[in-house]
C-alpha cells in the first residue's frame, strides 16, 4: 500500500490549554502526520511555544473557524486533510485508521464515529458518551435537518476533493460542518467511507463553543444555514429545522 503526505489541520483562537490538549493527542497518533498546521485566528498572536514540526500560520485579524480552516487547507501539502478543532482530541489510532481506509479503498472522504466528553465543572470530572456513528451512506437531504455524523473534528478528505467542494462557507457564523457535509453528498461521484469505531473525542466543556445554546454564533448560525437551504429543505424539512433548534438550542430561527 503506498503511504500518502499528510497534513493537520488546527484552527484556534485563545485557548492555549485546549490546542495543548489537543496537539498531544496529534503528537500521540501512531501514525505522525508530515505537517501540523495550528491556524492563529486570534486577536493577538498566540503565545505558546509550539514544538519542532509545527508551523504556525497567522490570521492578520480574527475571521472564524471556516475562513480559518480554509486558510489551512490553501497551504497545506498533503494529499489529505485531516481537520481537529482545537478543544478536540484523537485516539491514537485515529489518523493511521482513517489513512488506511482511504488508501484501499480509493476514498476521498473518511468519517470516523465519535464519542462525547462532557467535562464537569471540576478538573478530572468527565462523563463518556457513545455519539454519532457516521451513515453508510451520504444522502443530501440528512443534512437537512440534522447532523448525521460529520465535525470540524472527524473530517479525513482529500485536498483536491476539499478545494473542489468550495471548503466550509465562511459566510455561516456555525453549522459549517452540516453546510459542507450536505455539499459533500451532492457529489454524485464522491468516494466515501466510515470508520466505525469511535476514533474521535468530542469535548463538551463549560467555555464557549459555536455550538453553545443561545449563543449569538450558535442563533446566527441556524438562521444562516436555514436561509441558505430552505429551499432545498422544503416546507416539511424547514419545520422540523426549527423544531430541532427549539429542542436542542431554545431558539426560534
Amino acid at each position: 500500500m503506498k503511504g500518502s503526505e499528510l497534513s493537520v489541520v488546527i484552527p484556534t483562537r485563545h485557548r492555549p490549554e485546549l490546542l495543548q490538549r489537543a496537539l498531544a493527542s496529534v503528537e500521540a497518533q501512531t501514525r505522525h502526520p508530515d505537517e501540523v498546521l495550528v491556524i492563529d485566528d486570534g486577536d493577538e498572536p498566540l503565545e505558546l511555544s509550539l514544538r519542532e514540526g509545527i508551523s504556525r500560520v497567522r490570521n492578520e485579524a480574527p475571521h472564524g473557524a471556516a475562513r480559518a480552516r480554509n486558510r489551512g487547507a490553501s497551504v497545506a501539502r498533503g494529499q489529505y486533510l485531516a481537520f481537529l478543532d482545537d478543544d478536540d482530541t484523537w485516539h491514537p489510532d485515529y489518523l493511521a485508521e482513517a489513512e488506511q481506509l482511504a488508501l484501499t479503498g480509493g476514498l476521498e472522504l473518511v468519517l470516523t464515529a465519535f464519542l462525547k466528553v462532557k467535562e464537569g465543572p471540576h478538573a478530572g470530572q468527565q462523563e463518556i458518551i457513545p455519539e454519532k456513528i457516521p451513515p453508510e451512506r451520504l444522502q443530501p437531504e440528512d443534512f437537512l435537518v440534522r447532523n448525521p455524523g460529520i465535525r470540524g473534528s472527524n473530517l479525513f478528505i482529500s485536498r483536491i476533493t476539499f478545494m473542489r467542494v468550495g471548503g466550509f462557507d465562511p459566510a455561516l457564523p456555525s453549522f459549517h460542518d452540516m453546510d459542507l457535509g450536505y455539499r459533500l453528498a451532492c457529489l454524485a461521484d464522491l468516494k466515501y467511507g466510515r470508520n466505525v469505531q469511535p476514533r474521535v473525542h468530542f469535548h463538551v466543556h463549560p467555555g464557549l463553543r459555536l455550538s453553545t445554546a443561545g449563543s449569538p454564533t450558535n442563533l446566527e448560525g441556524l438562521r444562516a444555514f436555514l436561509a441558505k437551504h430552505a429551499t432545498a429543505m422544503g416546507p416539511a424539512r424547514v419545520d422540523a429545522f426549527k423544531t430541532r433548534a427549539r429542542q436542542l438550542f431554545g431558539v426560534d430561527p
